[in-house]
C-alpha cells in the first residue's frame, strides 16, 4: 500500500510505532506480572517443562548407543509417553480433583500447586530412573514415570492464572510462550552437545543429559516450595482472611512435594 501510493518511508516508520508501543506493552505487563513473587517462583516450571521432549529425543539416541536398541523400538517410547498422559489427562486428574473438591472441600489452586509440585518431582524421579536404569529392560519404568510429569505446564498455567488481573492473562501467557521458545533455541542444542560429550565418558556417564535434567527439575520442584497460596474460609471468625497479609502460617498444600 505504502509502495502504491509512494509513501513508504511513512508506512515503514508507522508500522515501527505500532510495533514498539506494543513492545512496550507486553514489557511493561510482563514486568508488572513478575513483581508477584508467586509467580516468580512457578517460572523454573516453565523453564524446566521445555525439556520434555528434548529428552525423548535423546533417550532414543541413548538407548541405541548405550543399549544397542534399534531407533524403531526407541520410538516407542512415543507411544508410552502418550499412552500415559491420555489415561492422567482423561481418567486420572480429572477424577483426583473431583474428589478432593468435593470430598475434602479443597480449593482448586491448591490442587493445582500439589500437581505442579508432583509433576516436577515425577519427572525428576524419572529422568534418575532411566539414567540410572542399567539394562534396556528398565528403561518404560523410567519412561513411566517421567511421562506421569508431563502435566506440569498446565497446572503451573492454571496456577498463575489465579495471581494475575483479567486483562493481563493473555499477555502472560504470550510472555511464557515467547520465554518457551528462547528456552527450546538454547536448551535443546545444550542438552544435544551434553549427550555428544558424554559420547567420549564411560558407558555410565552416557546418560549425563538425565541428571543434568534431573538437577533442573529438583530446582524446579524447591521452587514451588516457596510458593504460598492465599487462604481462603468461607466460614468462620476468619472469613476473608489470607495467609500472608493477616499472619497467618499455612503450610504448604499437600506437604513439600
Amino acid at each position: 500500500l505504502g509502495d502504491h501510493h509512494g509513501r513508504r518511508k511513512i508506512m515503514a516508520v508507522s508500522l515501527l510505532g505500532v510495533a514498539g508501543s506494543l513492545s512496550e506493552i507486553f514489557i511493561v505487563c510482563l514486568l508488572s506480572a513478575l513483581s508477584n513473587r508467586n509467580i516468580l517462583l512457578t517460572t523454573p516450571v516453565f523453564l524446566v517443562g521445555i525439556f520434555r521432549y528434548a529428552m525423548l529425543n535423546i533417550l532414543i539416541q541413548y538407548a541405541s548407543v548405550r543399549f544397542g536398541l534399534k531407533i524403531s523400538t526407541g520410538a516407542t517410547f512415543y507411544t508410552e509417553t502418550a499412552i500415559v498422559n491420555i489415561f492422567s489427562f482423561l481418567f486420572l486428574v480429572p477424577q483426583f480433583t473431583a474428589y478432593v473438591r468435593l470430598k475434602h472441600n479443597v480449593q482448586p489452586s491448591v490442587i493445582d500447586l500439589f500437581l505442579a509440585r508432583t509433576s516436577v518431582t515425577l519427572m525428576c524421579v524419572g529422568c534418575l530412573a532411566i539414567g540410572f536404569a542399567q539394562t534396556s529392560q528398565l528403561l518404560p519404568i523410567g519412561v513411566f514415570i517421567f511421562a506421569a510429569g508431563f502435566g506440569s505446564r498446565v497446572s503451573a498455567l492454571s496456577l498463575v492464572s489465579y495471581w494475575i488481573a483479567d486483562d493481563a492473562k493473555a499477555t502472560l501467557y504470550a510472555a511464557i510462550v515467547v520465554l518457551e521458545s528462547l528456552g527450546h533455541a538454547v536448551g535443546d542444542p545444550s542438552i544435544q552437545q551434553i549427550f555428544a560429550a558424554s559420547l567420549q565418558l564411560p558407558p555410565f556417564w552416557m546418560a549425563m543429559p538425565f541428571f543434568v535434567g534431573a538437577a533442573f527439575y529438583s530446582l524446579a520442584a524447591v521452587s514451588t516450595v516457596f510458593i504460598r497460596l492465599e487462604k481462603r474460609l468461607d466460614d468462620g471468625p476468619l472469613a476473608g482472611l489470607d495467609s500472608e497479609d493477616d499472619g497467618l502460617d499455612i503450610p504448604p498444600a499437600f506437604g513439600p512435594f
